[in-house]
C-alpha cells in the first residue's frame, strides 16, 4: 500500500512540475524564428547559430525531464523565410541533435532567403501557422510560443505589432523577442504573455539564450524539486514510524 501511495505521489508531483515524460503529447510547442537578414554579418550569423545550438544542448542536458515535454520547430527569415526544422516533439538526444545540426547547417547559406529586408511580421505569421498546424495534428491543447531573435526593426511586409496582437492570446499564448548585437533591435511588439528579453551582444548570446529557453520551457525552480524530495522523504519517515 505504501509503495502504491509513494508511486502516485511521485508521478502526480512530477506531472505538475514537468519532470519526466509522462504525457502522451508535449505540453509546450516553441517556434524558433531567427533573423538572417543581411544586416547580420557572416561572422555574427555564425555566432548566432553556434549560440543557439549550444544553448539548446545545455538546457536539455541540465533538464532531461524536458524530453517528451516540448516540441520545437524553427525558421530563418529575412525578406522571406526558410523552415529549417519542422515542429516535432523532442523525445531524445538524437532528435535534439537533428535540431542543433539543422541550425548549424544554416551557416553560411541562411537557407537561401532574401537577405535584403527584415520582414518580422510576415515571419511571425508563418511561425504561428506552423505551430497551429502541429497542434491541430495532435488534437491537443498546447502552450504555443513564438521566439524571435532579431538585430533590427521590421522594414517590409506586415506590421509585427498588428500581427502579434491579432494572434495572442489565441491561438498563440506568447510571442517573445530577444534583440541581438544592435541598439536598433526592436522588440516593442511582443504580445500575449510574451517578454521583451532586451538586447545582448553576440558575445553574451549563448548565456542569454540559455536563460530565455529555460524561462520559456518553465523549467522548475531548484526549490520546487527540493520540495518534491522533502515530500518523498517525509513519506519514508512516516513509514518507518509505523513499522
Amino acid at each position: 500500500m505504501f509503495k502504491t501511495k509513494l508511486k502516485y505521489l511521485f508521478v502526480a508531483t512530477a506531472f505538475s512540475l514537468g519532470v519526466g515524460s509522462i504525457q502522451a503529447a508535449p505540453s509546450t510547442a516553441l517556434y524558433l524564428t531567427m533573423d538572417g537578414s543581411g544586416s547580420i554579418s557572416s561572422v555574427d550569423f555564425t555566432s548566432q547559430v553556434n549560440a543557439y545550438s549550444s544553448a539548446l544542448t545545455n538546457v536539455f542536458a541540465s533538464n532531461p525531464g524536458l524530453y517528451g515535454q516540448v516540441a520545437i520547430g524553427g525558421m530563418v527569415f529575412g525578406a522571406d523565410q526558410f523552415q529549417f526544422f519542422t515542429v516535432q516533439e523532442i523525445t531524445n538526444i538524437t532528435i535534439l541533435g537533428n535540431l542543433t545540426n539543422a541550425i548549424l547547417g544554416l551557416d553560411p547559406g541562411r537557407g537561401s532567403i532574401g537577405t535584403y529586408a527584415t520582414a518580422i511580421g510576415d515571419a511571425i505569421t508563418a511561425s504561428a501557422n506552423y505551430l497551429t498546424a502541429y497542434e491541430t495534428s495532435l488534437n491537443a491543447d498546447l502552450r504555443l510560443l513564438i521566439d524571435v531573435t532579431t538585430d533590427g526593426a521590421n522594414n517590409m511586409g506586415s506590421n509585427p505589432a498588428t500581427v502579434a496582437a491579432s494572434l495572442t492570446p489565441s491561438p498563440i499564448d506568447a510571442i517573445n523577442c530577444l534583440g541581438i548585437g544592435s541598439s536598433v533591435a526592436d522588440c516593442s511588439w511582443v504580445a500575449g504573455s510574451g517578454t521583451d528579453f532586451g538586447t545582448v551582444s553576440y558575445a553574451d548570446l549563448q548565456r542569454a539564450l540559455t536563460a530565455k529557453l529555460t524561462t520559456e520551457f518553465n523549467v522548475p525552480e531548484p526549490g520546487s524539486l527540493a520540495l518534491l524530495g522533502l515530500g518523498l522523504a517525509g513519506l519514508a519517515a512516516l513509514r518507518r514510524r509505523k513499522q
